[in-house]
């Protein structure tokens, strides 16, 4: 009879069954542990299988030894691996206790400290070992100075291996690598390239040049600088000024006729304001002219409908890489993905104003009663050469101020820069 293999539709059953079967999981809230223990039991269903236990034994754990069930941990504790197996001697005389522990993560890199406590978690036996999974951007961080028993890989790579270790199972440890080494990744995979868009100083100073644009929309109609919004439930970043449900105000969003500063008003269709980048004295006078119009108004903000302007686009319109480049640092700054990454919005009050150097985003990292403030910044000058992001650690009593510039690798997809990004802001969380 031919041997029957399980489907990936039944592994991802059983995880989410027993994931909300597991102790505390309703108090988490942090995305890439709940990826965590979805994929705990999913390594837990497909190692349940004798030949791919045997396989996973050879081939990722490199030991001759047999295992006992790889079951999941009944409880869910940081301190502990996620996985776990009683390890058989080959003879009576060797019986110490050893374990097999498995580790995972998708949020991160295990430092040697953590390894260390994992290894330690599984008792005193030297022979314990532990096996430490994480996604491959994160492995060079757990490959230095690796205590003895521990073995790190990334989840790409136990994917590869064990696909050819256990055909029967190919499809599952397909699965199980893909959502390794995506969960929890922002999707911000847009058809631009970072390292083109971000570093050009043309594009810098076409963006910066849009900006001046809102900038002076909004002090002239306004009488106030943009910040990005704090609206609780926004899955997308927004910078704006006055804009409300009954009040119309300004943002700088998608190009749209030339330019990416419209005017809004919450609810309704953006109208576009009609002013791209203004080059020359003449297409700045222009477009005074006609936001002094705008001005004049009296209901312009309190009307019924958004107001109307002149179709005719004053200065230059947007190119295509303004709109590339907004919707990569949007990604950077989009307070969904942050969340995610641990990070709440600070206070409106406490957002930083659109300057004339710099645009930037404050933030509270989730659970740190320091209540320190973090930034997410570009810009630094009144002349931009680059949009290279950068993050902060503001200073407080007890640390100074600390910061660094993230620039895009060659050929990096956007998404990973854009986690990239986000892990470097959550790098100086650690103390």
């Amino acid at each position: 009879m031919a041997r029957s293999y399980a489907t990936v539709g039944q592994m991802l059953t059983f995880a989410m069954d027993r994931s909300l079967q597991s102790t505390g999981l309703e108090g988490w809230s942090f995305h890439p542990d709940r990826s965590d223990v979805i994929l705990r039991h999913m390594l837990e269903f497909v190692l349940m299988a004798p030949r791919s236990r045997s396989a996973f034994l050879r081939t990722v754990a490199r030991t001759a030894h047999t295992t006992g069930s790889i079951v999941a941990a009944p409880r869910l504790r940081r301190n502990a691996p996620d996985l776990v197996a009683e390890m058989f001697p080959a003879t009576a005389a060797e019986e110490d206790g050893a374990r097999l522990g498995i580790a995972l993560r998708t949020g991160g890199a295990f430092d040697v400290p953590r390894l260390q406590s994992l290894r330690a978690a599984l008792g005193f036996s030297p022979h314990h070992l532990l096996i430490a999974i994480s996604r491959r951007s994160d492995l060079q961080d757990c490959q230095d100075a690796l205590p003895p028993g521990v073995i790190c890989l990334s989840w790409d790579r136990l994917s590869r291996r064990m696909t050819e270790a256990d055909p029967g199972h190919a499809a599952l440890w397909e699965t199980i690598g893909e959502i390794g080494e995506n969960s929890g990744r922002p999707v911000v995979q847009f058809p631009v390239d970072p390292k083109k868009l971000l570093t050009k100083r043309r594009v810098a100073r076409e963006f910066r040049a849009h900006l001046d644009v809102l900038h002076q929309a909004g002090r002239t109609l306004l009488g106030s600088s943009a910040h990005f919004s704090t609206r609780r439930g926004q899955a997308t970043a927004h910078l704006q000024v006055g804009v409300g449900l009954h009040r119309t105000g300004l943002e700088f969003g998608e190009v749209k006729h030339g330019t990416p500063v419209h005017l809004l008003r919450t609810g309704q269709e953006p109208t576009p304001l009609g002013i791209g980048r203004l080059e020359d004295p003449t297409a700045r006078a222009a477009a005074r002219e006609r936001l002094d119009a705008l001005a004049r108004r009296r209901s312009w903000r309190t009307g019924a409908r958004l107001p109307q302007v002149p179709t005719e686009l004053v200065g230059t319109p947007a190119s295509p890489e303004v709109e590339g480049a907004r919707l990569l640092l949007w990604g950077i700054f989009n307070p969904m993905l942050l969340r995610d990454r641990g990070f709440d919005l600070a206070a409106a009050r406490r957002q930083p104003a659109l300057t004339a150097s710099t645009l930037g985003l404050r933030l509270h990292h989730r659970g740190d009663d320091s209540r320190t403030t973090y930034r997410i910044w570009v810009g630094g000058e009144r002349e931009w050469r680059q949009l290279i992001p950068n993050v902060t650690r503001e200073a407080s009593d007890v640390r100074g101020e600390e910061t660094y510039a993230i620039a895009p690798r060659k050929n990096q997809s956007t998404a990973d820069f854009v986690w990239e990004v986000h892990r470097a802001l959550r790098s100086l969380t650690i103390t």
